[in-house]
């Protein structure tokens, strides 16, 4: 997690300092969710309300950087069907691509790649306990938002995400009997947004949205395959200058 973090980070920080001075785009985003997280020897489900900041900058006519970063706090952790009481921890989502997009009249189209991923981390009662997983590899996709009146937009993206690398390690006490594990696997997927857009003036809208995922992994050393998912509704802020 730590390594993919410095990846993102470097990259943004490299092109933002190398691009001349452009339009530039945030936004602040609050999604409850719930997430699932297959493994071979059971599937994780926890919710969790991640705070997202996105920047964006431009870099030549047509073509931009987008880094996003969202992370909140877990709750409601099960393994295998069981509440895990005493689990806490939190949710870390992160990625960064390159756009490339324009606007003509109410039609707006943009394809990006990046590079992103989602990562897991709690802590039980005990020092052993433990689960961390994660999740990340390369994200391709397109965007598309139409105008149906003036200050109202219809957005939506969908992503599909290839070269997955995933990992699970973990060891849980309770409830018995204990259950410990250390998988690496591989896998695809793909996730989609929509969301309705209001902007009462020119710099600034306000969104509401549903966010959903899928990833189909196939895990190392005969470990069969399994599902993540995550979905929920959003809402959030987007300012331009």
């Amino acid at each position: 997690m730590r390594r993919l973090g410095v990846v993102i980070l470097g990259l943004s920080l490299a092109i933002l300092g190398l691009a001349r001075p452009a339009a530039a785009a945030a936004q602040f985003t609050i999604w409850p969710a719930n997430y699932t997280y297959g493994t071979p020897s059971g599937q994780f489900t926890w919710t969790a309300t991640t705070y997202a900041v996105t920047f964006e900058q431009s870099l030549a006519p047509f073509t931009s950087v987008r880094t996003n970063l969202a992370y909140g706090p877990t709750s409601n952790v099960t393994f295998a069907g069981s509440g895990l009481s005493g689990y806490s921890g939190g949710v870390l989502l992160a990625d960064a691509a390159l756009r490339v997009g324009m606007q003509t009249g109410p039609v707006g189209l943009a394809a990006y790649g990046g590079y992103g991923g989602l990562f897991f981390n709690a802590t039980g009662s005990t020092a052993s306990d433990r689960a961390v997983l994660q999740s990340s590899g390369t994200r391709l996709g397109v965007e598309a938002n139409v105008a149906a009146a003036p200050g109202v937009t219809f957005r939506g993206n969908y992503t599909i995400m290839t070269g997955l690398t995933t990992n699970a390690n973990f060891a849980i006490s309770t409830p018995p009997p204990g259950v410990t594990g250390n998988f690496t696997g591989s896998g695809t997927g793909n996730e989609y947004e929509v969301a309705l857009v209001v902007s009462p003036v020119p710099t600034t809208s306000v969104y509401a949205g549903y966010r959903s995922g899928t990833q189909q992994i196939t895990w190392s050393g005969g470990g069969g395959n399994t599902t993540n998912t995550w979905s929920g509704w959003m809402v959030g802020v987007d300012l331009r200058f």
